[in-house]
């Protein structure tokens, strides 16, 4: 089954490039090309492909924000960023990209590109016969996590995130003494750290199991969880979730 392709970019050379080197690999089909972000939103509802090789700066759209639409759909497609520019690449990770690539291209750098893009809808098939294009990427284990600190962007440990909290459309990620901000959705930050122990005890709230403290009884068989950060925070444990809880932590 061929993996749907889709080439966006606002100069001909790069996507007549970007092609030719993607039609070398038999599994790929490139169905599409754009030169606007416009362009692009409309041909993805026409195509949905499987990935897009998107470029970053063009003329009447920025390339993240086209990425950032793609990754509210249901089935978003995998994201390669194609550009001139190195400065985008931290924010590249934040909309889960699975490659970001420079250009002038490089035909050994596509080749590793084109066999991560193949491991990952494999493994998402689970040996299924499905449409590639319903396949969403499995998550693998992250040592890092971008995050963001006032003016900068920081680099985390998973391990030393206390617990992380939706607020206000936003989500951050509480340590022993410090708040960040992520661009991270809770679910997606939740797949992130499937290979850590985390749990989801709460719609809002993602909690480090190693980091519990103590549970306390709260009302209708819901608890609160004492942290071990220096503020021996509160969170709530939504009484759905207290049984499988208490199974993680084996009481």
């Amino acid at each position: 089954m061929k993996i749907r392709t889709m080439i966006v970019d606002d100069e001909m050379l790069s996507r007549d490039e970007l092609r030719y080197l993607i039609d070398l690999h038999d599994d790929f089909e490139v169905c599409g090309e754009a030169s606007t972000a416009v362009d692009a939103m409309k041909k993805y509802l026409e195509i949905k492909p499987d990935v897009v090789f998107l470029d970053i700066q063009m003329q009447d759209m920025d390339g993240m924000m086209v990425a950032r639409q793609w990754q509210e759909q249901k089935n978003p497609p995998l994201i390669v960023f194609a550009t001139a520019y190195d400065e985008h690449a931290v924010d590249a990770f934040a909309v889960n990209a699975v490659d970001y690539l420079l250009k002038p291209f490089d035909k050994n750098r596509i080749e590793d590109t084109i066999k991560r893009i193949r491991q990952i809808l494999n493994n998402g098939r689970n040996g299924a016969e499905s449409n590639v294009s319903t396949v969403t990427p499995l998550s693998k284990k992250v040592n890092k996590l971008i995050v963001e600190d006032k003016d900068r962007t920081v680099l985390i440990n998973p391990e030393d995130i206390v617990y992380a909290f939706r607020e206000d459309r936003r989500v951050y990620l509480k340590t022993n003494d410090h708040v960040y901000s992520t661009l991270f959705s809770l679910q997606t930050l939740e797949d992130k750290l499937r290979e850590y122990p985390f749990f989801r005890t709460h719609r809002s709230y993602l909690v480090n199991l190693n980091m519990i403290a103590e549970m306390i009884p709260w009302f209708n068989g819901a608890y609160n969880l004492r942290m071990k950060d220096e503020e021996g925070s509160t969170v709530p444990v939504s009484r759905n979730y207290v049984r499988e809880l208490m199974e993680k932590l084996e009481l």
